[in-house]
């Protein structure tokens, strides 16, 4: 999960290779087009409008965590935008920011994103609410489609068009989620190495002349369907590039914000910094990640579609998944519910209600996630009860993506366009082969 490197786990849905995109073909058939409608910015409803054919235009409510989201720069203290941006995960070096948020009222801030060919919640909502925040403080911020690195993958190779057309796809999801575009920079990774080639090459590099061949590939992952032990020549470029492109002084970035399971990565970056004593290095911001859904998930196959949740998943693939979710009675810490709970339903509606079965009393709602905790862990509310709540409310957040891929036809035209073949490929038998002659 993370937004970080795009594995074979993408091209996986919950019934196959493509499983979300055919699911989603089953909900899409309207010759219907959206336009984004944002209110202004003291409006309180985030709308959308379908226009027909016929011209008919059709408003309709979309997306309440950007309700809440004002369209003004925020007229707030240093401090306060501290406060806004530190509840999406944790600063490395936090005084840094501190620093910056007191000499820059509205510091750049890019967010690393490799193109998913199947995008779970956290990649898609929890991107959203992220974004807004940074929004919200008065960021300007700015997507970095790192389209370049998804040319590793297995089954996609180095056909830009197609990763290409898959960025575009979860472009589109971010937009069904409501997320502020209009107020960001999209920027492709591969149209930078192709422009200022020399910018980026030089730093990766100087990055590899400083760091051995064994330290360089303990940042790699071993990606299926190689297998374990088996490690292509081309993930060796990814920890070099990846250290050249966050810290290249032509982006101009004050804040980069990345998922915390690439922490290493990051590490390497502030290492390589000190190492040669940079001046201006950028301040790092690793957002939360969702943990797996299910028990013991070391102990599970990676591939179970079960782990997590999809941005296409629908009502009966939501049902399924809530019976194998794990939610222990009485027990908070290490909850995979309650911690889905914490990141998506609360921050998306502010609220969390909890339907009770008869006989427990009326239906109750928690106004934060101490309040529900406080609750559970008493067993004043039932994890079943806490499960079905849980799955109404994600039904209600991904129905109007849903609603989004029916009416709008570029949309619908991406899902075709980000297929690819269920097959091992040459390149995957040719670096299998290599592995047994050695």
């Amino acid at each position: 999960m993370g937004d970080g490197r795009s594995t074979e786990a993408d091209c996986q849905g919950p019934h196959g290779l493509a499983g979300p995109a055919s699911r989603l073909e089953k909900r899409v058939g309207s010759s219907t087009r959206l336009v984004l409608a944002q209110e202004g910015s003291h409006g309180s409803t985030n709308k959308y409008r379908s226009r027909s054919s016929g011209g008919v235009v059709e408003e309709q409510t979309r997306n309440p965590a950007a309700n809440s989201r004002s369209r003004d720069t925020m007229n707030t203290s240093s401090d306060e935008r501290f406060t806004v941006l530190r509840s999406i995960g944790e600063f490395i070096y936090e005084h840094e920011l501190s620093v910056l948020l007191q000499k820059k009222l509205d510091p750049i801030c890019y967010v690393w994103f490799e193109p998913s060919l199947t995008m779970d919640i956290e990649q898609g909502i929890m991107k959203t609410i992220y974004i807004n925040k940074m929004l919200e403080a008065g960021c300007t911020v700015k997507i970095l489609m790192a389209d370049w690195f998804l040319q590793q993958h297995p089954r996609i190779g180095t056909d830009l068009n197609k990763i290409r057309a898959i960025g575009q796809y979860n472009i589109e999801m971010w937009k069904a989620a409501g997320m502020h575009l209009e107020r960001v920079e999209l920027i492709w990774l591969s149209d930078e190495l192709d422009h200022h080639a020399v910018d980026y090459w030089t730093l990766a590099m100087d990055v590899s002349r400083k760091y051995t061949m064994e330290r360089i590939a303990s940042y790699c992952e071993y990606v299926k369907p190689y297998g374990p032990k088996i490690l292509p020549a081309a993930e060796i470029f990814y920890p070099c590039m990846l250290v050249a492109v966050v810290l290249c002084q032509k982006l101009k970035v004050d804040i980069w914000l990345f998922s915390k399971d690439q922490r290493d990565f990051i590490m390497l970056a502030r290492d390589y910094c000190e190492d040669i004593n940079m001046g201006r290095k950028p301040t790092f911001l690793l957002h939360n990640i969702l943990p797996s859904l299910l028990e013991d998930p070391e102990f599970q196959n990676e591939m179970d579609p079960g782990q997590t949740i999809f941005m296409q998943d629908e009502e009966d693939d939501l049902d399924f998944k809530m019976w194998r979710m794990f939610c222990p009675p009485k027990v908070a810490v290490c909850n995979p519910c309650l911690e889905y709970i914490r990141s998506l339903v609360f921050p998306w509606f502010g609220k969390f209600e909890v339907v009770q079965k008869e006989g427990n009393g009326s239906n109750k709602t928690f106004a934060s996630m101490d309040e529900l905790v406080v609750d559970y862990e008493s067993g004043h509310v039932d994890p079943i009860d806490v499960k079905l709540a849980f799955v109404k409310a994600i039904n209600s957040i991904l129905e109007p993506v849903a609603e989004y891929f029916r009416r709008n036809t570029n949309a619908q035209a991406l899902i075709t366009a980000c297929k690819i073949p269920d097959q091992v490929t040459v390149d995957v038998w040719k670096i299998i082969m290599q592995n047994k002659e050695i």
